[in-house]
């Protein structure tokens, strides 16, 4: 079975042409998600540094989901808008990974709310390093998890990074999906 991760871009993209682009290589990224986290850094530049002081690559990292996101009643205002708001992309690890483009892969396991207390619910990235892509878990998601009057969005879910050499995922590993 091919191995695939699922990406969004809001629409108005250039991946097809450009390819998909990590936080390093995107200079029109949205800063104001990082700004609060990354201790106030509010330049392009100072969140590189502070993704980079996390773990090596971590700018140069492309976030995917191993299945595209379902919304359920409980998640349709948080993901319905986002959803058709963008354009969703398989990228296609295998060929990636054989043409040497993957330096790293990390997971951010799917927090139990009711289980994980002592966790801050609002991290949605606590990263474990796997030894390689074929630790990816495409069993199917639970996706009713995921509930925006708890505010619960990718932190109950698992999601992966993958550290890309250059930080550029080419157009040629990327399919549009929808």
């Amino acid at each position: 079975k091919r191995m695939k991760l699922y990406h969004y871009i809001t629409k108005g993209h250039t991946a097809l042409t450009e390819g998909i682009l990590s936080f390093a290589k995107n200079s029109d990224a949205d800063l104001s998600y990082y700004h609060k986290r990354t201790g106030g850094q509010t330049s392009h530049e100072g969140i590189v540094k502070w993704m980079e002081n996390c773990f090596e690559g971590r700018s140069r990292a492309v976030r995917g989901f191993s299945e595209p996101i379902q919304w359920t009643n409980k998640s349709i205002n948080m993901f319905k808008p986002f959803i058709e708001n963008a354009d969703l992309f398989s990228i296609d690890l295998a060929a990636l990974q054989k043409d040497g483009l993957i330096e790293a892969v990390y997971v951010s396991p799917a927090i139990k709310p009711n289980l994980d207390k002592d966790f801050p619910q609002d991290v949605d990235e606590r990263l474990v390093k796997l030894s390689s892509i074929d630790e990816i878990d495409t069993s199917p998601v639970d996706w009713t998890v995921c509930d925006e009057k708890l505010g619960l969005r990718f932190s109950v879910v698992p999601y992966y990074l993958i550290v890309i050499k250059g930080g550029i995922i080419p157009p040629k590993y990327i399919t549009l999906e929808s």
